[in-house]
Parts: C-alpha cells; sequence; structure tokens
C-alpha cells in the first residue's frame, strides 16, 4: 500500500470539501491520501445540525456557512487552522491511529498532543487541559474518510463570535447533533516558533523520508485541473447551495408568538427539509414557505400582502414574521 499526502493549494472551502468527496470516491484499492488544506474563513456544520442552533446564518459580516458531508459538530475554519482528512480503504481504517500519527508528528514541534474519548486531540497547559483538534469522519461501503482541524494560529476571538447563536429564536424541539463547546487553544500560545508553513512542512518532510509514503509532485496545473473536473464542480456548487446548507436541517418546531398578543402565545411552526410545513389556522399562508433563505423574504411579502392577523397590518405582520423565519 502506498500513502499519499496531497496538499491542496486554494482556500476556497466548498472547493476543498469538493476534492475531499472526489478523492474518497476515486480512492484506489492499495493507496491511502492524506489531504491537507487551509481555508478563507467560514462556519462548517455537521451533517445533520441545526445551523441555527449552532451559528448565525444570514448575520451581516458572518463567515460563510457550510454544511459538510460528515458527522460532528461545528467548526471553524480559516487560515490559522490546518485541516487534514485521513482518505482510507476501510481495512485500513483506524481512527486512533491516524491521531497517534498526528500526535508523532507534533512531537517535531515540541508539542506533546493527548487523544480523549471523543477523538479530540487535547493538551495540558498551566494546569488546564484544552482542545486543539475536533474530528468527524464520514463511511461509505468500502472506504472512509477521517477529517479534523488543528488550530495553530486561528483568530480565536472571531471563532467564538461565529459558532455562537445570534438572535433569539425559540425552539421548541430540534432533531440532529448539538455541538460539544470546549476550551480551546492555538498551538502557536504553547510554541510560539509554530506556524501552519512548519507544520506543513513537517508533514512533508515526514512522508517524504518514511517507507511506503510519499509526496507527489502536484503542480498548480494538476490541481487547476482537479479542481475543473465536473464531479468535483458538481459537489461544490451543492456545498455552496441553500438547499443543501439551509434545507437539510434535521426538522424543528418554533414558538411564533407575538408580543403583546396573548392570543398568540402557544402559536408554533413545523419546519421539515428548509419548508414550513405547519403552521397556526391564522398563520396557514406560511405553509409551503422556505425557511431562512434568500427567496424567503419575496414569498412571505407575497403571502401576507392584504393581510391583517392578530390587530398587525401587512407591514407590521410581514416585519414580525420575517425576524422569526427570515
Amino acid at each position: 500500500m502506498i500513502c499519499k499526502l496531497l496538499i491542496s493549494p486554494f482556500y476556497d472551502p466548498c472547493l476543498n470539501l469538493a476534492m475531499e468527496h472526489v478523492l474518497l470516491e476515486t480512492l484506489e484499492p492499495e493507496e491511502e491520501i492524506l489531504f491537507l488544506y487551509t481555508n478563507d474563513p467560514a462556519v462548517v456544520i455537521g451533517r445533520f445540525q441545526n445551523p441555527w442552533l449552532e451559528s448565525s446564518p444570514g448575520k451581516r459580516g458572518a463567515p460563510q456557512l457550510i454544511r459538510r458531508e460528515s458527522g460532528g459538530g461545528t467548526v471553524y475554519h480559516d487560515r490559522g487552522n490546518l485541516n487534514f482528512s485521513f482518505i482510507q480503504n476501510i481495512e485500513n481504517y483506524n481512527r486512533k491511529e491516524n491521531l497517534i500519527r498526528i500526535c508523532t508528528l507534533m512531537k517535531g514541534c515540541r508539542i506533546n498532543l493527548n487523544i480523549n474519548e471523543r477523538n479530540d486531540l487535547t493538551i495540558d497547559y498551566s494546569g488546564n487541559s484544552y482542545k486543539v483538534s475536533g474530528s468527524a469522519f464520514r463511511h461509505k461501503k468500502d472506504r472512509a474518510f477521517h477529517h479534523g482541524t488543528l488550530l495553530i494560529s486561528s483568530e480565536t476571538d472571531k471563532l467564538k463570535q461565529s459558532i455562537t447563536p445570534g438572535d433569539q429564536r425559540i425552539f421548541t424541539s430540534a432533531k440532529g447533533t448539538a455541538s460539544n463547546r470546549s476550551e480551546i487553544i492555538n498551538l502557536n500560545r504553547i510554541n510560539p516558533e509554530i506556524t501552519l508553513e512548519t507544520v506543513v512542512n513537517l508533514f512533508r518532510s515526514y512522508y517524504s523520508r518514511t517507507e511506503g509514503m510519499t509526496v507527489p509532485e502536484r503542480g498548480r496545473e494538476w490541481w487547476s485541473q482537479f479542481a475543473d473536473r465536473p464531479d468535483v464542480s458538481e459537489v461544490r456548487t451543492m456545498l455552496q447551495s441553500e438547499e443543501w446548507t439551509l434545507g437539510k436541517t434535521p426538522g424543528f418546531s418554533q414558538v411564533i408568538s407575538f408580543p403583546h398578543s396573548p392570543e398568540t402565545e402557544h402559536w408554533e411552526i413545523k419546519v421539515s427539509r428548509g419548508v414550513i410545513v405547519q403552521a397556526p389556522r391564522e398563520l396557514s399562508f406560511l405553509e409551503g414557505i422556505p425557511y431562512g433563505m434568500k427567496k424567503t423574504k419575496e414569498q412571505l411579502k407575497q403571502c401576507v400582502r392584504g393581510r391583517s392577523v392578530s390587530g398587525l397590518g401587512e407591514d407590521e405582520l410581514f416585519s414580525r414574521l420575517i425576524s422569526i423565519i427570515g
């Protein structure tokens, strides 16, 4: 078996995740790939998460929101965060061994990492334990990938802001996976000499000198051709779409009551596959409207035209509803 190290030259999170998808789909039987990539700022939620419980979709100035194909919790990507992805045939797939390899490599930077029961990488510093890496997984019948993050010099203030829910939406029920928040730390706080480039070079050196491992020469032209493949483009387009990012949100119910209107106190809507599927009788016109998407505003405007509900005229009704479902 040959173990290859591939390092993406791109910073587009949807493109890197799409290339990861295709590398998994096209993996050869006697091949293993470690794919490294760094992204521009993005909030990346797990496949089965509710974005409104994890971040602030649509907030002005917020990073790009992306739903990945693997499960797990929400993470923040930026150029101080190295992403790794072990892409393996199922007979060689071993989460613990993958993490041990990361730990072994990082000792070259005088960093001693630990592996906890959640497959996180942690480090002890000043009497406390901090998380520096989380993992997520995607399995197919005969292959899988194990990917994760490595905090090196990330903007932790922006990280914390980006993965904090913004408005006060009240969910009475919500299916899906909730993130497990942990105290985090950048590795360059432990060792100020560490940069993302030095860590990447550490991987490159290890794969170059270790038997059974290789770093194939991949120039800009090769990567450009790979990025332009139809299958990569198809997955990238999917990941960029609201139908995927928001429409794949697990079902939930939300309070939709109006202030100073006691008769609306117990009003709720139900949302499934990104669309409002049930609403109070007085708001039944909401059924069929997409939830939280760019097209929500226009469709809602059409639906409230000429209506009055609970003493609210058309304009007030629109303002109240768009603040809840927009």
